[in-house]
């Protein structure tokens, strides 16, 4: 089973890793029992069943460390994944090799995963502002690494309808430690300071916050 770390970030939260190796098929038989594999299986696109599977299978492993309980993991009104009658806060991210899930039981979290390539020089003047431009340099992983930190935001503040490049701002910490970046949500109504951590992970960009 190619779970490649879970981590405890503070007492209430975890973050887990998963390399996916395995076919769809081989996945179905490690989600909980109480879950209809052939339901779960309809709920993914074909070409993310495995991605998605990995990504549930993982999400119910970091849950046993808080409880047994057979929760149903649903989607709230705006597509946020929900762990149901419970005050779990929860955040999913994939990509075709890796599957990212953090998940805590007091704070507020977000989680993105990005393989490092061109394709976020090809559309960065989509998402980065003129500063942003300036400060990632055209360089290919800080490109990337700004475009992961964004969409981290994006699930930090959960109510969409954002526009990347004027309502989620990016920059450096003056924090001694060099895994870290402000993001702040801007809007007409909400204005919000995070911090963002960051790393390399097999070539892909691994961004998450935590709202304490």
């Amino acid at each position: 089973m190619p779970l490649l770390h879970t981590r405890e970030l503070d007492s209430h939260t975890l973050l887990g890793i998963w390399s996916l190796e395995e076919r769809p098929e081989e996945l179905m038989h490690t989600l909980p029992a109480h879950l209809s594999p052939e339901a779960s299986m309809a709920q993914a696109h074909p070409r993310r069943q495995r991605e998605w599977l990995a990504s549930r299978t993982l999400a119910y492993q970091l849950l046993q460390r808080f409880t047994d309980e057979p929760l149903p993991l649903l989607r709230d009104t705006t597509g946020k994944p929900v762990f149901a009658q419970k005050g779990f806060h929860l955040s999913i991210t994939h990509s075709p090799r890796l599957a990212a899930v953090i998940l805590s039981e007091r704070y507020d979290v977000g989680i993105d995963i990005e393989l490092v390539s061109a394709k976020a020089l090809r559309v960065a003047d989509k998402f980065l502002t003129e500063q942003e431009k300036a400060l990632t340099a055209d360089d290919e992983q800080q490109t990337c690494l700004y475009w992961s930190a964004k969409e981290t935001l994006y699930k930090m503040y959960s109510q969409k309808q954002l526009i990347f490049k004027e309502n989620l701002l990016v920059e450096p910490t003056q924090s001694p430690e060099n895994n870290l970046l402000l993001g702040r949500v801007v809007t007409d109504k909400f204005s919000k300071l995070y911090q963002i951590h960051h790393e390399l992970l097999l070539n892909h960009i691994l961004t998450y916050s935590i709202d304490r």
